[in-house]
């Protein structure tokens, strides 16, 4: 009698549908509810799986999600279901589905299965964190595990919030970590409207970002370097540091790459003074990666836990 009709009453006390609300069930009073943990919420009388035991130095969590409860958090995460063929060439068609993302053993899966659906003969997930979680500079640390096989492509990345306004890529893109294939590297971008692999000239028109890097940039593109991963197929930490003036990437908190604002820079060929959101996705085929193997099928993008500091 509190809620009228299908609504219920969450552990919050808030009136929701309990399916057509379910992604907002109880976030108004879900935290971390362990006083030990960095990141203890006091106001919290749901424990949401967020907690943390420490922070590196120098930096203060700002938001997190560990995959630590039984089902994907839809107050940070949106699922985009695009047909196959939408960008790259991909063959996948995405979807919302349990079988291509679930939590399983505290970790978000994203599993790309072998399935004629909707026209498309391949089914993956992509998540993202627009209009939930965005952020401007910080520290980003993303613990994962990436697939081997012909024709997969998994990702994560972050595009600017403006990219409804502006389009791509006059927001901006960031590539925390690409793979494709059996390859022994990933790689890191940063996408602009004055450099991008489609532009005319490229690499030569574009800015000079003034990359480093503390092995040498070997082969290096003017926003794009490959790093070498020993075990790449083993749980690896990826991340980026970022600030107004530089985006420094890292794997297991070293950082490979490092590119910087143009001397004169304007929103063309530094579009990063803004927020941005993440991307979580595994493709399958396309231009880069090509056709896939079908004998890898299902195969999964694993993520531990996706953490964004702030400075001190």
């Amino acid at each position: 009698g509190l809620c009228g009709g299908s609504f219920r009453l969450d552990d919050c006390g808030s009136c929701l549908h309990p399916e057509n609300q379910s992604h907002l069930w109880n976030v108004d009073c879900s935290g971390c509810t362990d006083e030990n943990a960095v990141n203890y919420e006091p106001e919290a009388i749901v424990d949401d799986g967020s907690c943390i035991s420490d922070e590196p130095e120098g930096w203060t969590l700002l938001w997190n999600d560990e995959f630590n409860i039984d089902q994907i958090n839809y107050a940070n995460w949106t699922h985009e279901v695009w047909p196959a063929y939408f960008v790259n060439n991909e063959l996948q068609t995405y979807t919302d589905r349990v079988d291509n993302s679930y939590i399983e053993d505290g970790h978000l899966v994203i599993r790309a299965l072998q399935e004629n659906y909707n026209g498309a003969q391949y089914t993956s997930a992509r998540l993202i964190s627009a209009g939930k979680a965005e952020w401007q500079y910080g520290r980003i640390d993303v613990r994962a595990k990436i697939p081997l096989g012909q024709g997969t492509w998994p990702a994560i990345w972050l595009l600017g919030s403006n990219i409804s306004d502006v389009g791509w890529p006059e927001c901006g893109e960031i590539d925390i970590m690409e793979h494709v294939n059996n390859e022994s590297s990933t790689s890191s971008s940063i996408h602009t409207n004055a450099c991008f692999h489609a532009i005319d000239g490229y690499p030569q028109v574009c800015p000079d970002y003034n990359m480093v890097c503390p092995n040498g940039c070997i082969d290096a593109m003017p926003n794009t370097y490959w790093s070498h991963v020993n075990n790449i197929e083993d749980w690896h930490v990826y991340g980026l540091i970022w600030d107004e003036n530089s985006i420094s990437f890292t794997i297991d908190s070293n950082a490979y790459m490092t590119v910087n604002r143009p001397f004169n820079s304007d929103e063309q060929s530094w579009p990063f003074s803004q927020d941005f959101f993440m991307i979580l996705n595994l493709a399958i085929g396309g231009d880069w990666p090509g056709d896939p193997d079908n004998n890898i099928f299902p195969v999964s993008f694993e993520i531990d836990y996706v953490r964004i500091y702030s400075p001190e």
